[in-house]
């Protein structure tokens, strides 16, 4: 296959099939790009192991961490498959068998959302995101007020990344001063479109860097600022583990 248009010189085809194949689940992954670039189509072949609408969110979150592609999800179409061919039985040239995500290729992939109330006016958010084959929880509280609620769960999203970067310093053996911090959230409009940027300082001893994160409001804007947050950290995240 050949790479889209020189304005997207940063990904190819080639590139966005592997990192879909890497994921949980998916053993066939072909990617159809317009020549501007623009994602067109995707399909994919999956075990029964994740669901269809899980595997599509995985998709997104995965392109837009590590490529910076933004894809619609009506364009991700997912057949399931009892029993995976195995490489030397099939002649689809598209399906292969990646091995175990190393730690250097493990992506932050937003999981689940829940919402208790508590105390009269608040609300604890919990985020569940996947990194490395393993699931983590963060959690959050704030009054249940838009502003507040989007803070809260990019706080409880940052808890959850910072428990699988625990996790990793645990299994590789070392320990580093690691974290993050909020420093904002917002809603804005541009493009005819809304967005939800996220703010982040990461850091790393005495250093601090900024990072930022955008999603498009598809469902909600909490989602949004859920899925930003991984999108600002992933490689600053994956570059010190």
């Amino acid at each position: 296959m050949t790479a889209p248009h020189e304005e997207h010189k940063s990904w190819t085809i080639e590139e966005a099939e592997r990192l879909l194949l890497s994921l949980k689940g998916i053993i066939s992954a072909r990617v159809v790009a317009r020549p501007g670039g623009e994602i067109e189509e995707i399909h994919l072949l999956t075990t029964m192991d994740v669901k269809p609408k899980q595997t599509v969110r995985n998709v997104e979150s995965a392109l837009y961490a590590q490529l910076d592609l933004e894809v619609d999800h009506r364009t991700i179409s997912v057949a399931q498959t009892q029993t995976p061919q195995p490489p030397q039985a099939t002649t689809d040239p598209t399906v292969q068998i990646m091995p175990k995500p190393g730690p250097t290729e493990r992506h932050l992939l937003f999981f689940g959302q829940q919402m208790e109330p508590e105390r009269s006016h608040h609300v604890r958010h919990r985020v569940e995101i996947e990194w490395g084959g393993e699931r983590f929880v963060g959690e959050a509280s704030a009054s249940d007020r838009p502003r507040a609620k989007l803070e809260a769960v990019g706080i409880a999203t940052l808890v959850a990344v910072e428990a699988a970067l625990a996790s990793t310093e645990e299994e590789v053996g070392v320990r580093k001063a690691l974290s993050l911090a909020l420093d904002g959230v917002k809603v804005v409009d541009a493009f005819d479109r809304t967005f939800v940027l996220v703010a982040v300082h990461a850091i790393s001893g005495r250093d601090v860097t900024s990072l930022a994160g955008a999603t498009v409001v598809e469902e909600s804007t909490d989602r949004a600022a859920i899925l930003a947050t991984p999108q600002a950290t992933d490689r600053w995240v994956r570059g010190r583990v």
